[in-house]
């Protein structure tokens, strides 16, 4: 199990031995090494002229086994960098990138990254109301993108106005209006005491001899007066001592006079007898039919309902 362990672990001690010498290689080691006549060019520095503020340097290398020469430029510290070009624009979520070319002995470029822009948004708002929800769109100017965002609704919020006032015996009205939408409203009744509300009894008019008075009572509530007479005063009355009492005539009372009824006559017993004994014969004659129409009127509804039933039947098995 341990040699199989120790198997693979060649394998990365091998890579990570090559990272170490790539990484500490001396930059002639970036040159073409598979063209050697040795398989492989081992180069050595010959010669260095060092870079300055305004020039350019270089370094020459040359191959011990095949005689290659390779040069490499060290470029001037004090770069003459021409304007910035976008070779890729940014957008709004992607970097961009753009270059600039020294001009000194020779010419070489510095690229650098653009950060991107984000997104540049534009809102547009649908309104909410008491019952839904509204909406806030946003959508970039430059790229289109959009999102939205839900404004939550903005519930009733009702006034209270009266309407009708009640009175004693009637009720009144009382109307909401939402203040968002007055085209939301609805009504309630205000309830009615159902009686009035009285004081006491006030004279308004006195009673006289022979002539009725009035006396009022007024609800404290509606103003409505009620009122109810008062009993007239006596006329006192004297009889003088010469004058006898005397009785009024009356005159007789004629009663009426009625007529004793009339016999009927011979002729209209006779007729009243005949019509009663012909409706009896009619009678009798017509009782008879009465069964044999009900048998009549049976035997068409059974056989309305056998042809109903075996039109069903034939629909359901599909028979034609």
């Amino acid at each position: 199990m341990r040699s199989f362990r120790r198997l693979f672990r060649a394998p990365r001690i091998a890579a990570a031995i090559a990272l170490l010498l790539c990484a500490t290689a001396p930059a002639a080691w970036a040159a073409p090494l598979d063209d050697c006549d040795a398989g492989r060019h081992q180069y050595t520095e010959i010669r260095r002229i060092a870079a300055t503020a305004m020039t350019d340097g270089e370094v020459e290398f040359l191959c011990g086994v095949c005689g290659e020469r390779f040069t490499e430029t060290l470029f001037a510290s004090n770069h003459l960098w021409g304007d910035w070009v976008t070779d890729k624009p940014p957008t709004c979520t992607q970097t961009g990138i753009r270059r600039r070319t020294c001009t000194r002995a020779k010419p070489h470029d510095e690229y650098a990254t653009i950060p991107a822009l984000g997104h540049d948004y534009n809102e547009s708002i649908a309104k909410p109301d008491c019952e839904k929800e509204g909406v806030k769109t946003f959508k970039c100017v430059r790229c289109g993108h959009t999102y939205t965002e839900p404004i939550p609704s903005l519930k009733h919020s009702y006034e209270e106005s009266v309407e009708k006032e009640p009175s004693c015996l009637e009720p009144g009205l009382k109307r909401f209006t939402c203040k968002n939408n007055p085209a939301h409203t609805y009504t309630q009744r205000i309830p009615a005491p159902g009686s009035h509300s009285y004081g006491e009894w006030q004279e308004k008019n006195p009673a006289g001899e022979g002539t009725e008075g009035l006396e009022v009572r007024i609800c404290a509530r509606c103003g409505y007066e009620d009122s109810r007479p008062i009993a007239a005063l006596a006329i006192p009355t004297t009889q003088p001592a010469t004058t006898p009492a005397t009785e009024p005539a009356t005159e007789p009372v004629a009663e009426p006079v009625t007529e004793p009824p009339k016999p009927l006559p011979v002729v209209d017993i006779v007729l009243v007898g005949a019509n009663v004994v012909s409706l009896g014969f009619f009678a009798f004659l017509f009782i008879p039919f009465i069964p044999c129409l009900l048998y009549i009127k049976r035997r068409q509804d059974a056989i309305k309902r056998r042809d109903e039933l075996r039109k069903e039947v034939e629909e359901r098995c599909g028979f034609t």
